[in-house]
């Protein structure tokens, strides 16, 4: 399949309904773009050529409730929302053990309501987005969410969002979340299934906001390019965690914007690649504001084949005086077929601030498997021990215990 034909199969997805202007814009936004080629740096390593061979149909696939269980984890039961095939579908979700005075909502339900909002970060994407992806996310989702959490609000319970696909079909789901001042929510974000996702949260956090977002992936042979958009108000936190060991290809596409003086952001991934599984990272972090910080820190562990790449900059504007900001990416590399790549970078036109980056690449310390060996252990188990060791660190981070749990078992 040529660019050509995969772009006539995207236009099918095109919808004439409450969102028809903003759908349009960015379609043409999304062609002015264009696709992506090999010659554009932030996709260089992404096999596009397979990505441009899929074919995509309409799907009636409906899953049932205790198929949508099945992925819900326990501490999750009565907090959760369902999108399938990129629909979000109120029907299969379960918010019933949250606060009534949060609203969730599809996004053409909440025009009618909270319509300034929604048509404030659509402005600000179409002025400002640079991925075409992204931009095609705004042109053709065909049910997004939007969340809305009123001030001083705190949401105890993590809230998960399961993302389910079929084979063939294109997936791409958008979110719209607006914490306002002093509120504080989890996010869970659950992937499965064998078709191209193509998902997008965009968080506005007001002032004393504070989100943290977990990224699981559970099975699948299929594709996720993942967004993730956020603009960060005064004294406002946002912690991410992406773990990678499931789709086939995964690229991440991270932005965040600290508008606000003492806003605080943490990045971090993890990826355990095998057979030919690629995981691409792209990271984007503006500091617009002073006395903000940000810490970028991702590993990745590569196994037969699989291949990563890491691009992320730090970019400090003028006014941005007294920033802290930091950026690391870490491989383990298990087999001569295995490849990673790293950039890391910075852009800093402020004066005073305090910043760093650097990137590293290994394998396993021959010295440390021969002690672990004298000591009678196997050099399967060893090597285990060592990866675990590498891994660890990250694992620790995850936010939820029951994460944690899963992910060691699967790694493990």
């Amino acid at each position: 399949m040529s660019t050509e034909t995969f772009l006539s199969s995207l236009q099918h997805y095109l919808r004439h309904d409450l969102l028809k202007q903003v759908r349009e814009k960015a379609w043409d936004h999304f062609l002015e773009l264009g696709l992506p080629e090999k010659t554009d740096e932030a996709f260089r390593y992404v096999p596009l050529r397979c990505l441009y061979e899929q074919g995509f149909a309409k799907s009636a696939y409906t899953p049932s409730k205790e198929e949508v269980l099945s992925y819900i984890y326990p501490e999750c039961q009565g907090s959760y929302l369902v999108f399938v095939d990129g629909v979000y579908t109120p029907e299969l979700s379960d918010l019933s053990s949250l606060s009534k005075k949060i609203v969730a909502l599809p996004i053409a339900d909440a025009m009618r309501s909270y319509g300034p909002f929604l048509h404030s970060r659509w402005s600000k994407a179409l002025k400002e987005e640079p991925d075409p992806f992204a931009m095609l996310n705004l042109a053709i989702h065909p049910q997004g969410l939007f969340f809305y959490v009123p001030p001083k609000v705190t949401i105890e319970k993590p809230i998960q969002t399961l993302f389910l696909s079929s084979q063939g079909s294109f997936a791409p789901a958008r979110m719209q979340l607006f914490l306002a001042p002093q509120t504080e929510v989890q996010w869970i974000s659950t992937i499965a299934g064998d078709g191209l996702h193509n998902t997008l949260l965009d968080v506005s956090l007001e002032e004393g906001a504070s989100f943290q977002q977990t990224e699981v992936p559970v099975n699948g042979k299929g594709w996720h390019l993942n967004h993730f958009r956020a603009t960060l108000k005064r004294d406002s936190r946002l912690k991410y965690f992406a773990l990678t060991n499931g789709s086939r290809i995964t690229r991440h596409s991270l932005r965040a914007e600290l508008q606000g003086e003492n806003a605080d952001v943490l990045l971090q991934g993890l990826w355990d690649l095998s057979a030919g599984a690629h995981c691409h990272t792209h990271v984007f972090v503006e500091h617009a504001a002073p006395h903000a910080r940000s810490l970028q820190k991702f590993k990745g562990v590569l196994k037969e084949t699989s291949q990563s790449s890491f691009e992320g900059k730090i970019f400090v504007r003028p006014e941005a005086q007294k920033t802290e900001a930091y950026q690391l990416n870490h491989n383990l590399l298990l087999s001569e077929g295995a490849i990673a790549h790293a950039k890391p970078n910075l852009e800093i036109f402020a004066d005073d601030v305090k910043a760093s980056h650097g990137a590293t690449f290994a394998q396993v310390d021959e010295e440390q498997l021969f002690y672990l060996k004298s000591r009678g252990i196997s050099t399967e188990i060893a090597s285990q021990l060592l990866i675990r060791g590498f891994m660890q660190e990250m694992i620790d981070q995850i936010p939820h215990n029951f994460v944690q749990s899963q992910v060691v078992s699967h790694v493990f």
